[in-house]
């Protein structure tokens, strides 16, 4: 059902947009989630990392509405893409985005006055509003009064109450939305804050609304509201919002009457924060402040000075421990269900490169991507879980003065912790930090921190060069000590180049930490279900296309010959192992698999792979590599673990993984050419573990970077500072050892 909307008395039929709006931790997700359920699209704004939620729900009547979900924010005084986002969305001046015919304010009741601010913001661009109060049940609790009918009387728009993640309210919400007006400016019982200025801001905001109009820049409806915003937003500095066409002109009023925009805030946000007092004056408003019982009580645990951190560090233990072990049975699902479909396809096409490559490149392609998807849906369901209830807030507040020291927000902890399962999940999870330089300092830095996908590389590498279960102390044992001190380099480097980055590239005060600690609260299990279902559609459908292709593309360089490659001698091999009456089926099973991975290992030889490996040896041959080396090298960039079975194809080995004794015993047999010396000795595995450590082996990894900064200059970056770290990394290892009299 269309519905007739009336603008500038032009009568036309389309169908409504409606926005939603609101303060951080107000239930303004909540809220969209319970309207629009599964009908929503989750994505990008057009160059920027803020998220973009747009969805549709049905009204009683049967009309369809659409829904944009704004990024929360405190205020509409642009100094953040999120504040600038909200704004432009409103005004219809975002690329693809039509302006709302209505706003829904999502007020939380228990801290009203405050969340009043940007509603008072938002009834000031004369786009019609319907608040909703949420949190009725806290604020009752917590001892305030609200009069939604006042209210509604005082502002001139409909207040519905609402407990949204009950539900409670949201028909009356919807009858609202279905009766609202659609007209350009809405006037209540009492004036809009900007029609009643300071006199410190009153002959600014007019002669600036003057010169907007005379410059065909905005409407004569609109002008003093976006006068306004444009005096009190910040057009300069580290998060700078993108400055209007009306940047110019908004300077030059500022300097006329001699104000900064840091005055101009001050100034505005005194007089609205007056105009609010009066207003719940008016409206027998009591914002009480009872304690919230259940708040308090698990405060003084959860925020005690000694108890505080180390409860922080048992929950974060828990979202740890879930990614390594508990993903593990769905992760192994995973697997056997590729293994299922490689075998079906084996079983259904004939024998040749076309097989070949759906086997390899697009099933084994598909599964190393879908092989995540258990981590990352358990790291955004404790996630969603802890932002819920209220102690992610919390969680960020207790890390922050460890952070700061390194120039980064308290919450790039958890990204930073999650990127030990996973660097994906990790760089996904940066979205809930704030400051654009501050979430790519932690997206730079994630991948250093060592994801399980290295843990097979480390345990071949250790496994083969050391003698990994010699006892130390009676309790540790050789292959232990190195893996830990594997981890403990992993994280030093981290927190180093983030610092680094915060004071070079990346250079920016250290963000003070503004925070709301919301009251704990019963978390709405739909809503995080809804977000894990988002989550994992976007994974699949983003990351999965670009890793598919990839890995294609590198099932081909390393499989198609682009030299002829003799395999008569295979042939004759292999049929002098059928024709050997002398062996039983165990063992001519076992010669027949011996010789394909040795005609496997000469095809990689005679591929692009092969010679790349070998066009790469010179570069690599000051770290102690080869070119066979090389070849995993090339081969991990698909995931870090395909290494292995790089190594095992080029080795001649078939079927080998991290643990298999055929693969160790082949590395360790191997000459470095031209000497009868190992070629894989303790140096060499120290060489190739620091080289593994720091270097960016992952596209799936540079997929999600790709996706989380909307430009491919950070990832490229990313992949090229880390192997600059890695090669200088093993080169200083590998040739000081040698310098120190080790081979």
């Amino acid at each position: 059902m269309n519905t007739p909307v009336r603008i500038a008395d032009e009568t036309y039929c389309r169908q409504r947009t409606i926005a939603i709006a609101g303060n951080p931790n107000a239930g303004k997700t909540t809220l969209f989630n319970a309207l629009c359920g599964t009908r929503q699209k989750v994505g990008n704004y057009p160059g920027v990392t803020v998220e973009r939620k747009t969805g549709q729900t049905r009204l009683p009547s049967g009309e369809t509405v659409n829904i944009i979900d704004l990024p929360g924010c405190y205020s509409l005084a642009a100094r953040s893409p999120e504040e600038q986002i909200a704004h432009d969305v409103l005004l219809g001046e975002m690329e693809g985005e039509n302006a709302p015919d209505l706003i829904i304010v999502v007020v939380d009741a228990s801290n009203l006055q405050r969340n009043l601010f940007l509603t008072s913001q938002l009834h000031d661009l004369g786009i019609p509003i319907i608040v909703a109060l949420n949190m009725m049940d806290i604020a009752r609790e917590r001892g305030s009064e609200v009069d939604p009918e006042k209210l509604t009387a005082a502002l001139g728009c409909a207040v519905i109450p609402l407990v949204a993640r009950k539900g409670e309210g949201l028909d009356e919400l919807l009858a609202a939305i279905e009766s609202a007006p659609c007209a350009c400016q809405l006037k209540g019982g009492i004036p809009r804050f900007i029609d009643c200025l300071p006199s410190a801001l009153e002959q600014p905001v007019q002669t600036l609304a003057e010169g907007l109009i005379k410059s065909g820049l905005t409407h004569e409806t609109d002008a003093r509201g976006e006068a306004l915003w444009l005096l009190v937003s910040s057009l300069e500095g580290d998060d700078a919002v993108q400055a209007p066409a009306a940047a110019a002109l908004s300077r030059r009023v500022r300097k006329q009457y001699h104000l900064s925009s840091r005055q101009v805030r001050a100034i505005e946000t005194s007089a609205r924060y007056r105009y609010l007092k009066d207003l719940m004056k008016q409206t027998s408003c009591l914002q009480a402040d009872l304690p919230h019982r259940l708040t308090n009580r698990l405060d003084s645990v959860l925020l005690h000075r000694f108890f505080g951190p180390i409860l922080f560090l048992a929950v974060m233990a828990l979202v740890f421990q879930s990614l390594f072990s508990w993903a593990t049975p769905a992760m192994d699902v995973i697997e056997s269900g590729v293994s299922l479909t490689g075998q079906a396809i084996d079983r259904l096409l004939p024998d040749g490169l076309f097989k070949e490559m759906i086997q390899q490149g697009v099933v084994s392609g598909v599964g190393n991507v879908l092989v995540f998807l258990p981590q990352i849906l358990l790291l955004f369901l404790f996630i969603g879980f802890l932002e819920d209830v209220g102690y992610m807030a919390r969680a960020a507040f207790l890390m922050d003065r460890l952070m700061s020291r390194v120039g980064l927000d308290g919450r790039a902890f958890l990204p930073l912790l999650s990127s030990f399962a996973c660097a994906i999940p990790g760089i996904m999870a940066t979205r809930t930090i704030a400051g654009r330089k501050d979430r790519l300092v932690t997206i730079l830095v994630a991948p250093l921190m060592s994801c399980s996908a290295r843990l097979p590389v480390y345990t071949l590498v250790i496994g083969t060069v050391f003698a990994a279960e010699t006892p130390v102390g009676g309790i540790f044992t050789v292959g232990g000590l190195v893996l830990m001190a594997i981890y403990a380099f992993s994280i030093t480097l981290g927190i180093t180049m983030a610092a680094v980055f915060k004071r070079t590239l990346l250079k920016s005060p250290p963000p003070p930490l503004l925070l709301e600690l919301p009251t704990y609260k019963l978390p709405s299990l739909k809503s995080i279900g809804l977000n894990l279902f988002d989550r994992g559609r976007l994974f699949v459908n983003r990351a999965g296309t670009v890793i598919l292709a990839a890995t294609v593309i590198l099932w081909a360089i390393l499989h198609i010959p682009i030299h002829h490659v003799d395999r008569t001698r295979f042939e004759n091999a292999r049929q002098a192992v059928i024709e050997n009456s002398g062996l039983d089926a165990d063992s001519r099973d076992k010669a027949l698999q011996s010789i394909a991975a040795a005609e496997d290992a000469d095809v990689v030889e005679q591929s692009l792979g092969g010679h790349l490996g070998k066009w790469l040896e010179p570069v690599i041959a000051p770290l102690g590599f080869d070119w066979k080396i090389g070849v995993g090298i090339i081969a991990s960039f698909a995931a870090r673990e395909v290494f292995i079975s790089g190594l095992a194809v080029v080795h001649g080995v078939d079927g080998a993984d991290e643990r298999s004794p055929s693969l160790r015993e082949s590395l360790r047999d191997e000459k470095r050419p031209g000497t009868n010396t190992p070629m894989y000795t303790p140096l060499l595995g120290l060489s190739l573990l620091v080289f593994f450590v720091l270097a960016c082996q992952c596209l799936s990894t540079v997929a999600i970077a790709r996706r989380e900064t909307s430009s491919w200059f950070w990832p490229a970056f990313m992949v090229g500072y880390m192997s600059v770290l890695a090669w200088v990394g093993s080169f200083v290892v590998y040739q000081g050892g040698k310098l120190l009299g080790y081979s």
